[in-house]
C-alpha cells in the first residue's frame, strides 16, 4: 500500500513525457531534471519487481503494463528517462538534406548508455544507415541512471522511439 502511494505521488509530481501507446516507447531525447533524478533513485527499488521482468543481467518491461497506462508511465519515468541529454550535437558529415521520419529500437547498457540501435523503418531522404548515424550522434552523450537492484546491475532491452526531422538548411 505504501509503495503504491509513493508511486502515485511520484506520478502526480512529474510531468508526463510519454504518450500512451501499445509499445514500450521511451524517448532518449527527454531527460529528468536533477531534482527529479534523485527522486527516481528513491523509488526505483520499490518499482523494480512491478515494472521489470529480468533474466540474468537483462530486463524488459512487463507486458501486463500495457493494461495499466498509469503504472506504465511511472515505470518509464523510473527506468527509461535519461538523466542527461545534450541539447546540441554535431550532425554527421554527409547527412542528407530534407525531411525524414524513422523508427528505431535500442537498449540501455548496465552503465546507463544507449546501445544496440536498430532502425526499424525509414521514410524520406534518410536511408537506414543515415538514420542510425543520426541517432548515434544525437544520443552520443545521453546518459541514464544505471539500473541496480540488490547489488546487481542490469540492462534494459527492447525500447523504441521515433523521430521526424528536417535537415534542410535555411538557404536550401
Amino acid at each position: 500500500m505504501k509503495r503504491a502511494f509513493f508511486l502515485s505521488i511520484f506520478l502526480l509530481l512529474s510531468n508526463s513525457f510519454f504518450a500512451e501507446g501499445e509499445s514500450f516507447s521511451c524517448d532518449p531525447k527527454k531527460y529528468l531534471p536533477e531534482d527529479l533524478a534523485n527522486k527516481v533513485l528513491v523509488h526505483r527499488e520499490s518499482g523494480f519487481n512491478i515494472c521489470l521482468s529480468c533474466e540474468g543481467e537483462t530486463c524488459k518491461f512487463k507486458q501486463q503494463l500495457l493494461d495499466n497506462p498509469d503504472t506504465l508511465s511511472i515505470c518509464k519515468r523510473l527506468f527509461c528517462t535519461a538523466s542527461f541529454a545534450s541539447r546540441g550535437f554535431e550532425i554527421p558529415a554527409g547527412t542528407p538534406r530534407g525531411k525524414s521520419s524513422f523508427s528505431y529500437q535500442y537498449s540501455i547498457s548496465k552503465l546507463g548508455a544507449i546501445k544496440d540501435i536498430t532502425i526499424t523503418s525509414t521514410d524520406g531522404v534518410f536511408s537506414n544507415k543515415d538514420a542510425k548515424e543520426f541517432v548515434k550522434a544525437l544520443t552520443r552523450k545521453t546518459k541514464f541512471l544505471p539500473i541496480k537492484y540488490q547489488g546487481n546491475s542490469y540492462e534494459l532491452m527492447n525500447l523504441a522511439s521515433d523521430m521526424n526531422i528536417n535537415t534542410r538548411l535555411g538557404n536550401d
